[in-house]
């Protein structure tokens, strides 16, 4: 099929956007109550920030095997099967009688959305037109944005009014309605002899771009500050008695939003130091407002603040990677840049819970707060080796 001659909204397009922002959904109606829900279990502080957290860890290490698997199995029937056992896992959540089975399912719908994202990607990437993959690869992204807009509150909401077991219940219905949307599509053939060949030789050099690697760690700390915000936020607002805290994470989703519609044009504009140092200053902040915030209005301030670190911060750093290696390792540059994502979403909430126990929630988002100031040291360390290896090698 030429994909040349193909509409951008085609049925299949439409049908998979669908299930990516119903997934996306599932997920940010969650995310804030895991460790609240864990808490109501019988788990400290410690244990209840290691349940969120195992959840990104589960995906991380899936993520460099379903790649070879997409390309060897049938990509619908992958994505399928991923999705069926994130509905098992939302299932489980509701059921479970004990922090074991908690982190047993909290681990297979790790292992299943890890999967499901690099599978959703994959199908979304041979339909869409080769001229204009970038347009729909960014509508398409736009459903995750829609769903941390209105996914934590209505969580909440709903959690707050029904019960977190009609809750898990609920975005158990709704995945499986993606599943009945997945049947719909057509299957996908597994890839030519040649990519199957390429996909076997399993090594560091096809999972991991080393000359990423530090750019993937500074965008992993502006994940840790999501992990350890998304995680205990709720419960930071219990315990200061302050009312509506779900508004944070819509005023920060609709920035975010803004943010990257916007940066795409300033990033080409304007040098990478100074974004990247900009926006670790304003995350930086963002965690000191919400370490010492007694009230709402400061809580929304640092929600602002830390959507607009994250929004310029998180694309400039990936579009980096993506400069820096020759096209045919574009895609392992993009790997590597979300493997320090994931790594900084899963460590953030067990971090975050051990120092939240020893210090208090104060003590781990101020902590939060100097690894970004950290992290504005090691950036600009690197960038200037960067500069002297660029200079020496031209003899200046």
């Amino acid at each position: 099929m030429n994909k040349d001659n193909q509409r951008l909204f085609s049925l299949t397009y439409i049908l998979l956007t669908c299930i990516n922002l119903m997934t996306a959904l599932g997920y940010s109606m969650i995310a804030t109550i895991i460790s609240p829900y864990a808490v109501t279990l019988g788990a400290g502080l410690t244990l209840a920030g290691t349940l969120s957290g195992i959840f990104s860890l589960s995906a991380l290490v899936i993520r460099p095997f379903s790649g070879m698997a997409l390309d060897i199995l049938d990509k619908r029937n992958i994505c399928l099967l991923s999705t069926l056992l994130m509905g098992v896992s939302f299932a489980g959540y509701a059921i479970a009688p004990n922090i074991a089975v908690m982190l047993f399912f909290r681990i297979l719908h790790g292992i299943a959305f890890g999967i499901n994202g690099t599978a959703i990607l994959v199908l979304i990437s041979e339909v869409l037109p080769e001229k204009r993959l970038g347009e729909g690869i960014g509508y398409f992204g736009l459903g995750q944005i829609v769903a941390q807009i209105i996914g934590p509150n209505a969580g909440i909401a709903i959690k707050g009014h029904f019960g977190y077991q009609f809750l898990f219940f609920l975005i158990a219905g709704l995945t499986l309605l993606s599943v009945g949307l997945l049947l719909l599509i057509k299957r996908v053939k597994p890839g030519t002899e040649k990519v199957l060949k390429e996909k076997k030789t399993f090594s560091r050099k096809n999972i991991l771009a080393k000359e990423c690697l530090v750019y993937a760690l500074v965008g992993g700390l502006f994940s840790l500050g999501n992990g350890v915000t998304t995680s205990f936020l709720v419960l930071v607002g219990e315990e200061r008695n302050i009312s509506g805290i779900g508004i944070f994470f819509t005023v920060n989703a609709v920035v975010l939003l803004v943010m990257r519609l916007l940066m795409g044009r300033v990033i080409d504009r304007i040098g990478l130091g100074i974004i990247v140092n900009i926006s670790l200053a304003l995350t930086a902040v963002s965690m000191f407002f919400l370490g010492i915030s007694q009230g709402l209005l400061l809580f929304l301030a640092a929600g602002v603040l830390k959507a607009a670190g994250q929004g310029g911060g998180q694309i400039s750093l990936q579009s980096a990677c993506i400069r820096k290696v020759e096209p045919a390792r574009v895609g392992i540059a993009t790997s590597t840049y979300f493997i320090g994502a994931d790594i900084g979403q899963g460590l953030g909430p067990v971090l975050g819970g051990r120092i939240s126990e020893a210090f208090s929630y104060r003590g781990m988002y101020l902590g939060t707060a100097v690894l970004m100031l950290a992290g504005i040291l090691v950036f600009n360390l690197y960038q200037g080796r960067n500069r002297r290896l660029v200079s020496e090698a031209a003899g200046i």
